[in-house]
Protein backbone atom coordinates (compact mmCIF):
# COMPACT_ATOMS: atom_id res chain seq x y z
CA UNK A 1 0.00 0.00 0.00
CA UNK A 2 3.15 2.29 0.54
CA UNK A 3 4.13 1.57 -2.56
CA UNK A 4 0.74 3.18 -4.55
CA UNK A 5 0.89 6.07 -2.31
CA UNK A 6 4.58 6.89 -3.17
CA UNK A 7 4.02 6.22 -6.95
CA UNK A 8 1.36 8.52 -6.63
CA UNK A 9 3.02 10.78 -5.29
CA UNK A 10 6.25 10.54 -7.22
CA UNK A 11 3.60 10.96 -10.30
CA UNK A 12 1.50 13.83 -8.88
CA UNK A 13 2.10 16.01 -11.59
CA UNK A 14 2.09 13.72 -14.48
CA UNK A 15 -1.46 12.63 -13.11
CA UNK A 16 -2.10 16.43 -12.56
CA UNK A 17 -0.92 17.22 -16.45
CA UNK A 18 -2.80 14.15 -17.78
CA UNK A 19 -6.33 15.24 -15.78
CA UNK A 20 -6.26 18.56 -17.40
CA UNK A 21 -5.62 17.34 -20.69
CA UNK A 22 -8.97 15.13 -20.22
CA UNK A 23 -10.78 17.69 -19.01
CA UNK A 24 -9.85 20.22 -22.02
CA UNK A 25 -10.33 17.28 -24.49
CA UNK A 26 -14.20 16.87 -23.36
CA UNK A 27 -14.52 20.06 -23.50
CA UNK A 28 -13.51 21.48 -26.73
CA UNK A 29 -14.29 17.89 -28.61
CA UNK A 30 -17.81 17.63 -26.56
CA UNK A 31 -19.16 20.43 -28.94
CA UNK A 32 -17.91 18.82 -32.14
CA UNK A 33 -19.39 15.57 -31.57
CA UNK A 34 -22.53 17.02 -30.60
CA UNK A 35 -22.22 18.69 -34.40
CA UNK A 36 -21.37 15.46 -35.91
CA UNK A 37 -24.26 14.16 -34.53
CA UNK A 38 -26.57 17.39 -35.37
CA UNK A 39 -25.04 17.14 -39.05
CA UNK A 40 -25.72 13.38 -39.69
CA UNK A 41 -28.76 13.98 -38.49
CA UNK A 42 -29.52 16.70 -40.84
CA UNK A 43 -27.30 14.94 -43.72
CA UNK A 44 -30.26 12.28 -43.34
CA UNK A 45 -32.93 14.33 -43.32
CA UNK A 46 -31.81 16.34 -46.34
CA UNK A 47 -31.17 13.10 -48.20
CA UNK A 48 -34.68 12.17 -47.79
CA UNK A 49 -35.65 15.60 -49.14
CA UNK A 50 -33.89 15.23 -52.13
CA UNK A 51 -35.21 11.77 -52.90
CA UNK A 52 -38.62 13.54 -52.65
CA UNK A 53 -37.98 16.28 -54.48
CA UNK A 54 -36.54 13.87 -57.56
CA UNK A 55 -39.15 12.27 -57.30
CA UNK A 56 -41.16 15.07 -58.01
CA UNK A 57 -39.34 16.52 -60.50
CA UNK A 58 -39.71 13.74 -62.69
CA UNK A 59 -43.81 13.81 -62.42
CA UNK A 60 -43.52 17.51 -63.27
CA UNK A 61 -41.04 16.64 -66.26
CA UNK A 62 -43.63 13.93 -67.19
CA UNK A 63 -46.55 16.27 -67.12
CA UNK A 64 -44.25 18.78 -69.24
CA UNK A 65 -43.79 16.30 -71.67
CA UNK A 66 -47.14 15.97 -72.27
CA UNK A 67 -48.04 19.56 -72.20
CA UNK A 68 -45.96 20.09 -74.64
CA UNK A 69 -46.97 17.29 -76.60
CA UNK A 70 -50.61 18.64 -76.58
CA UNK A 71 -52.04 15.14 -75.53
CA UNK A 72 -55.90 16.04 -75.84
CA UNK A 73 -57.18 13.39 -73.51
CA UNK A 74 -53.99 14.62 -70.04
CA UNK A 75 -55.24 18.33 -71.74
CA UNK A 76 -59.09 17.47 -70.64
CA UNK A 77 -57.85 15.56 -67.86
CA UNK A 78 -56.57 18.84 -66.37
CA UNK A 79 -58.91 21.03 -67.27
CA UNK A 80 -61.87 18.89 -65.78
CA UNK A 81 -59.56 18.16 -62.34
CA UNK A 82 -58.00 21.32 -61.42
CA UNK A 83 -59.93 23.96 -63.22
CA UNK A 84 -63.50 22.01 -62.70
CA UNK A 85 -64.22 22.45 -66.47
CA UNK A 86 -67.00 20.46 -68.44
CA UNK A 87 -67.54 20.33 -72.38
CA UNK A 88 -69.93 22.49 -73.99
CA UNK A 89 -72.60 19.52 -74.40
CA UNK A 90 -72.36 18.68 -70.61
CA UNK A 91 -74.26 18.98 -67.16
CA UNK A 92 -72.29 19.07 -64.26
CA UNK A 93 -73.82 18.56 -60.59
CA UNK A 94 -72.36 19.07 -57.53
CA UNK A 95 -73.58 17.56 -54.17
CA UNK A 96 -72.28 19.08 -50.86
CA UNK A 97 -70.93 16.47 -48.95
CA UNK A 98 -72.38 15.68 -45.09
Amino acid sequence: MNELKDLLIRNRKFLLGVFIVGVLCCFFLGNSILNLIDNKREQRRLTKLSAQLDKEYEQLHAQLELLKAQDPAYIERIARTQYNMAAPDETEYRFNPK
